[in-house]
């Protein structure tokens, strides 16, 4: 069959080596773009997405706008449940990003249909030109998105010359193939979810699908069901990257296949008058611009978009109810929180996104230790054993979170964070290390009065009020610490340091009123066991907290802003 073609074996196999090749040079010439354009806008983009989106209409037109610059929807997504994850993006303002980003994401078949191909390799100069040659970090960036835009033009021109030859070769065999997909729409809609599945990008099958039109292989009624396809094809990667992942990581990925599912079934539904819309447009305005044909399918795959956002937009409320009811919260709230805000694939994403993510673990923690203080006072005056259970579920939480944030804020160490950002992260280390060891001194305190309680030790009344004092004092001081540090309030941590001086004297004060107490025969050395130590204790963790408000009050972190930063 081979040889009655011309071709033989041997040039089919490097024929499709070609198509291969070209398809890679293609995936990594448009990731090498967004790369680097999310290196330049760096902890900018970030900043821009959150405080730009506080209504639906803003998240979409940020949304087109981020994937138009970063060049993947998919990026795009990672990003916003970044942000929503962390708490900087509410669920509804995300999801007018999402559907944005899936506007945003036909630029590319717009810059393929410019047909610049044929100078693809002088971009590819230039931009090897600039890597190689130039120090200036900027400077290389900007060569690698050269050089990126140069490979993918490359790509798909070696992708269309193979298959080119090899459907002249097979034309009429190409010919029945592609006259079947017009018949059956159904069969082409498979086609672009499969191919998309598997080459994990929807810009490369819509290149294929512009590059088949162009060249005259597929007639329009063929190419629209791929196109429709390769929509739903690209949200297996989020639905992949977001198992085993948090809650609204998974919600997120259901609106985005949502939107794409609703999207392609309703014009596979309209299919023919879809198909005579953008034919009607090439005829009329492309023909007269002189464009090329590949402009038609971008402009197809805008059509679909744009139509799907408009009716989408108009229901994000619905969405939203729908999207929480299928996809609950989770019952932990532990559990929840270390799946929510630890995730490791964004300290390569996104440096200072997860930065982001580790302040609020550390805020969780502090809320933790607040908590078990609480806790602390109130088992020393109520023999409660529920206390001694909620004290125990605390302490493990503590130390799980006291260990996971250290471990990830570690791994964070290696990432490409600038002066500041790096400044904080060595406030956080501190800040859990500080945190930690105020949870310690409350375990002990527990501990103490656990012994007190099953020997029939009881406190003097006057020794009861005394411990109740420097208590008040204490849960004062640690609700002002965790608040300062959780809202960047500068004027409560200055005051942190009053309470730490008054703890300090109390407990002073109070000991030496405990060995009066002691020597007047007002209290016996029996049950005076461990009232020293509980003092102690609560100086310590007095001193714990001196050093959280002490790193707030740094230079370095008055100058730091997390929404101007």
């Amino acid at each position: 069959m081979f040889l009655s073609t011309g071709l033989s074996v041997s040039e089919i196999l490097i024929y499709l080596m070609e198509v291969f090749g070209g398809l890679g040079l293609f995936l990594y010439g448009i990731n090498q773009m967004g790369d680097s354009l999310k290196t330049i806008a760096g902890d900018r983009l970030k900043v821009f997405v959150e405080k730009t989106t506080n209504t639906p209409l803003k998240g979409i037109l940020v949304g087109a706008l981020v994937t138009a610059l970063i060049q993947s929807s998919s990026g795009t997504t990672a990003l916003t449940v970044g942000l929503v994850r962390a708490g900087l993006m509410s669920f509804p303002q995300a999801v007018g990003v999402i559907l944005g980003a899936n506007i945003g994401t036909t630029i590319t078949s717009f810059i393929i249909g410019l047909k610049i191909e044929k100078f693809s390799l002088i971009f590819v100069g230039i931009g090897a030109v600039l890597i190689f040659f130039i120090k200036n970090e900027k400077i290389k960036e900007i060569g690698k998105i050269i050089f990126g835009f140069g490979l993918l033009f490359f790509g798909l021109k070696l992708m269309g010359d193979s298959l080119n030859a090899i459907l002249t070769a097979y034309e009429e065999e190409a010919a029945a193939t592609f006259k079947v997909l017009a018949d059956f729409p159904i069969l082409g809609l498979f086609i672009g979810i499969i191919l998309t599945a598997i080459v994990q990008s929807s810009s490369a099958t819509v290149g294929i699908v512009q590059t088949l039109y162009a060249q005259g292989s597929i007639a329009l009624m063929g190419a629209l069901p791929i196109l429709l396809g390769c929509n739903i094809g690209t949200t297996i990667t989020a639905c992949f990257a977001c198992v085993g992942g948090g809650v609204q990581a998974k919600r997120t990925a259901f609106v985005h296949a949502m939107f794409n599912i609703f999207g392609a079934i309703l014009f596979m539904i309209l299919l023919w008058p879809y198909a005579q819309l953008v034919g009607i447009i090439e005829r009329t305005m492309l023909a007269g611009l002189g464009v090329h044909p590949e402009m038609s399918i971008a402009v197809a795959h805008m059509i679909f978009n744009v139509v799907t956002t408009l009716i989408l937009y108009f229901l994000i409320g619905i969405i939203v109810k729908i999207t929480n009811k299928i996809i609950k919260d989770k019952p932990n709230e532990e559990q929840t929180i270390l799946e929510e805000l630890l995730d490791y694939s964004l300290i390569e994403k996104s440096p200072t996104l997860a930065l982001s993510f580790a302040k609020k673990s550390v805020d969780y923690m502090g809320k933790c230790v607040s908590d078990y203080t609480l806790i602390a006072k109130s088992y020393s005056f109520d023999n409660n054993k529920n206390y001694i259970n909620d004290g125990a579920v605390l302490e493990k939480t503590i130390n799980s979170l006291d260990k996971r944030i250290h471990d990830y804020l570690i791994k964070l160490t290696i990432s490409d964070l600038n002066e500041s950002n790096s400044h904080l992260l060595s406030v956080y280390l501190d800040t859990i290390k500080d945190l930690e060891r105020v949870g310690d001194h409350c375990t002990n305190i527990l501990e103490f009065f656990q012994e007190r309680y099953d020997t029939d030790k009881v406190l003097s009344e006057d020794g009861k009020q005394d411990l109740e004092q420097i208590f008040d004092v204490l849960l004062e001081m640690v609700n002002l610490t965790i608040d300062s540090f959780n809202a960047w309030d500068l004027n409560k941590a200055q005051e942190v340091d009053a309470y730490e001086q008054q703890i300090d004297k109390l407990e002073e004060v109070f000991h030496q009123r405990h060995v009066h107490r002691i020597n007047s025969g007002a209290c016996s050395y029996l049950n005076a066991d461990h009232y020293v130590e509980i003092l102690s204790n609560i100086e310590r963790m007095g001193d714990h907290l001196k050093n959280i408000s002490d790193n707030i009050l740094t230079d370095e972190y008055c100058k730091y802003d997390e929404y101007d930063h």
